[in-house]
């Protein structure tokens, strides 16, 4: 069900049924037994509060919250193991540089050494193109040294350029490395990418570049996470939305061909209103290029025959502060200028939209069980145990307080990724779940504890610990 009103079927009919007189009609509930049990009774209880209300919408962060781990940076290996490129060598080097101009010289260094490794694979096996490499040949040369070197150093480069200029920047550079492709080809690129790594067994992989090739960083490694998923639960819960007149919508760092195929990969397609996610410049040809488009970043909405496009730019990148913006500038205006009832995050890119809306009456956080107290996702686990086991919050009391209740999941990130009936997360590898990442959680909580402090006065003194941009709890 697909709408933009806010009013769907289930709302009309329970406007109808008050207008008669007759008693509400009943809602659909989550049912899977594996959700925390303090979130599925909160949830539900959300639902009833909310079902059929006008203009009635939540916003979901889509990577390590709709999904378990990252669809875009699973992305990014598929790209390098299939070769999906559609730069020669040249290109390849301008767009690596694109918004570097204030990183160390380092940075030279490994787009030397990335665009030789690469020339050499274009000259034996290229050109590449966006439809990547026949398996047969793909595994041919990722047996050669040469693409060691390339992919090695391209993942680490995604971690370096963070570290360099922080994940504003790197969030948009993994972008680029689609110049050149049409967004039918990025789209197919990341559906295939997400069919596939939904299908394998969790596990941690390291590359390694070769010893025996010269080069100015020298021998290098990076480790990284293989496999996605999107759970049975998160399906329920927005299907579940959906059929009580809660428009879902998603608020994304990842590319936007990458969301719109991840929604409809994951079945989610049915029960989406929209997404706002990171938006590339296209050329006259319609071609990806290597710069990010705030005029005309519009929302996507599924569609009869594919997805198109609203008309209001979200006008900022679908990260930290900028969820802020994109859904004030391209979602709020579509309900009226209604903020969001609902938020669901993992992370400080998500601690804005998840905290300054007045109008959040329940937040979830999917609890990756290493977010320190320098992330938003820290501190957002820890204010749901408070307000859970010290203020002693439900649904109805967090409400009659003023305050936004906050709830927190689990999950298991092992075998094929799922959720677990419980706050704490089995992380991958571990036999003993876990609540936070470490005890500096433990004893900021304690601090929480010992000062007496409310809800705003928790999330306006610790977001310092990783806000530079923050408008304060409850502000809009």
């Amino acid at each position: 069900m697909n709408k933009l009103s806010g009013f769907s079927i289930a709302a009309c009919l329970i406007f109808l049924c008050s207008c008669t007189g007759e008693n509400k009609v009943s809602v659909s509930h989550l049912q899977h037994s594996d959700w925390a049990p303090d979130v599925i009774e909160g949830l539900n209880a959300f639902i009833d509060d909310c079902a059929g209300m006008k203009n009635a919408y939540a916003v979901f962060d889509f990577d390590n919250t709709s999904s378990i781990f990252d669809v875009e940076e699973q992305m990014a290996i598929y790209q390098l193991e299939t070769m999906s490129f559609a730069l020669d060598p040249a290109q390849l080097a301008d767009v690596l540089a694109t918004g570097l101009d204030a990183a160390p010289p380092e940075y030279l260094d490994f787009i030397a050494d990335i665009t030789g490794a690469y020339s050499a694979l274009y000259s034996k096996y290229g050109p590449f193109t966006p439809d990547g490499l026949d398996v047969a040949i793909a595994e041919t040369v990722r047996s050669d040294s040469q693409w060691l070197e390339f992919a090695t150093k391209m993942r680490l480069m995604y971690d370096k350029v963070g570290d360099w200029v922080g994940t504003d920047e790197s969030y948009c550079w993994v972008l680029y490395w689609s110049a050149g492709m049409s967004e039918k080809q990025v789209y197919d690129m990341a559906f295939a990418s997400h069919r596939k790594y939904a299908a394998v067994n969790t596990s941690v992989e390291t590359w390694t570049s070769p010893a025996d090739i010269q080069s100015r960083i020298g021998q290098v490694s990076v480790s990284w996470t293989r496999g996605i998923q999107v759970s049975e639960n998160i399906r329920e819960l927005w299907k579940c939305l959906d059929e009580n007149g809660i428009d879902v919508w998603v608020c994304s760092a990842s590319g936007n061909a990458q969301i719109q195929a991840a929604v409809d990969a994951f079945g989610l397609r049915d029960y989406c209103t929209g997404v706002l996610a990171m938006t590339v410049s296209r050329n006259g040809e319609g071609l990806y290029t290597n710069s990010y488009d705030y005029s005309s970043g519009y929302a996507a909405i599924p569609a009869s025959d594919g997805w198109t496009y609203g008309n209001l730019a979200t006008a900022a990148q679908t990260a930290g502060p900028g969820k802020v913006t994109a859904i004030l500038n391209s979602i709020a205006p579509l309900y009226g200028g209604a903020t969001p009832l609902a938020g669901f995050m993992d992370s400080t890119g998500d601690f804005n939209f998840c905290t300054e809306f007045a109008s959040l009456r329940t937040v979830v956080c999917f609890n990756r069980a290493n977010r320190k107290i320098t992330d938003g996702g820290g501190l957002i686990a820890e204010v749901a145990i408070y307000e859970k086991e010290n203020l002693g919050y439900d649904y109805a009391s967090a409400r009659k307080a003023g305050d936004t209740f906050y709830l927190l999941q689990g999950r298991d990130e092992n075998g094929l990724r799922s959720f677990r009936s419980s706050n704490k997360t089995l992380r991958f590898g571990a036999t003993e779940e876990r609540l936070f990442a470490n005890d500096d959680n433990e004893k900021q909580l304690s601090e929480m504890i010992d000062a007496g402090l409310t809800v705003g006065e928790t999330l306006n003194l610790y977001s310092g610990n990783f806000l530079e941009n923050y408008n304060g709890y409850h502000s809009r």
